[in-house]
């Protein structure tokens, strides 16, 4: 087992692991699949990032945000990680750029989103690629008992079988016991292999008002003018119902 505090500090800077993170890295590095349920904020990107820089081959890592890939390899970089991330904001000249990096084998990590995987130019590509990890964020997606269901995560699994990758990290901050049970199952992750850490957020308190339907705008007007400089995140469940309040 390679020294992971020395390379914890030397390539990310960190004196030390938060926790779960060493528990999950372990299991990647022993090449068993793993199931990391941390809240946010909680160290998830690390457990694969670190062992990204250890194993030789490309650490694939699948992801529906395209503001969180771009982050996360603007941060690798600068840390002199080759990173890369493939998105509808490329040009084909910066794509065809990094399908050489990956060719030559010169690239460590990855960034992409599920539905990339439909594209069948890019799986044959992948075909003759050494992928040495891939890494599921949001992987609750693949659930359907779960409230964001995406198909597209569905085939992730057969994805993963297919080109012979056993060494699989799904990560998520939201899973239901069934979720979870569903992404381990779709990935033959063991329960040993999956750590979940407390969501318990001592600097969050949590207030709930009942009140009528009729009531909820001037009871929601009533808050705000209490303290009118205070920052507010006001969420609807649909469009209008946000634009109409605005």
């Amino acid at each position: 087992m390679p020294d992971l505090a020395a390379t914890l500090q030397s390539h990310f800077g960190f004196s030390e692991f938060r926790g779960g993170q060493k528990e999950v890295i372990e299991a990647l590095l022993a090449d068993r699949p793993a199931l990391a349920i941390f809240p946010t904020g909680g160290g998830k990107s690390l457990c694969y990032q670190l062992p990204a820089v250890l194993l030789d081959g490309l650490t694939l890592v699948v992801s529906p945000l395209i503001a969180l890939m771009k982050d996360q390899v603007d941060t690798l970089r600068d840390r002199n990680i080759a990173a890369a991330r493939l998105d509808s904001t490329l040009t084909a000249e910066e794509a065809h750029a990094i399908y050489d990096q990956m060719r030559r084998g010169t690239l460590t990590m990855l960034y992409v989103a599920p539905e990339r995987l439909a594209n069948e130019n890019f799986r044959n590509r992948l075909a003759s690629t050494h992928i040495s990890l891939l890494a599921i964020d949001e992987a609750h997606c693949i659930s359907e008992w779960g409230h964001n269901f995406r198909p597209d995560y569905l085939k992730l699994a057969k994805f993963a079988r297919d080109l012979g990758i056993t060494r699989i990290l799904a990560l998520t901050a939201t899973a239901t016991p069934e979720v979870a049970a569903d992404i381990r199952r779709n990935f033959n992750i063991a329960e040993a292999d999956h750590t979940q850490l407390s969501f318990h957020r001592p600097n969050l308190q949590l207030r709930v008002t009942s009140c009528l339907e009729a009531d909820k705008r001037r009871t929601l007007l009533e808050r705000l003018r209490k303290d009118p400089t205070a920052p507010t995140i006001i969420y609807g469940t649909r469009q209008e119902t946000a634009e109409s309040l605005a």
